[in-house]
């Protein structure tokens, strides 16, 4: 029955995260259909993680110890997401080699994202037993 419940919960968050790629996809208008999908997903990228980190919280049962490093990768993790909001702003605005320009910005910005995210991971996955690390390992993609 747990089972049950533990897949039910990963079917609705893929069915929110596909219905929220669909609007992301309509509201960029159908312009640069094969770059949207590639900025769509690095833009996205901390909305994947925050994703997989609830879908953690609902998961496990975390102790103390556990719930405080994972708090830790929220909070970085929303950091990261503010960030790159703001570094993909726009993304399609001006010239060629402005928009190359802000595609660098782009991926400085990922880049920086995962340098501050990688420790707070670490902390929280020493936490883990082996059984939450393999559901650790499912429920949290880094695009």
């Amino acid at each position: 029955m747990h089972r049950i419940a533990h897949w039910s919960v990963v079917g609705l968050l893929i069915l929110g995260l596909t219905m929220l790629v669909s609007v992301a996809q309509a509201r960029m208008g159908g312009r640069h259909a094969g770059g949207g999908v590639a900025l769509l997903g690095l833009c996205g990228s901390a909305t994947t993680i925050s994703n997989g980190v609830v879908t953690l919280e609902v998961m496990m049962k975390l102790q103390p110890n556990q719930q405080a490093a994972l708090d830790e990768v929220k909070s970085t993790a929303k950091l990261n997401g503010d960030a790159l909001a703001s570094a993909c702003r726009d993304a399609y605005d001006g010239t060629l080699p402005e928009r190359l320009a802000a595609s660098e910005k782009r991926l400085e910005t990922a880049l920086a994202g995962i340098h501050r995210l990688t420790p707070a991971v670490d902390r929280f996955y020493a936490t883990l037993t082996e059984e939450q690390k393999t559901e650790a390992n499912r429920a949290i993609i880094f695009p």
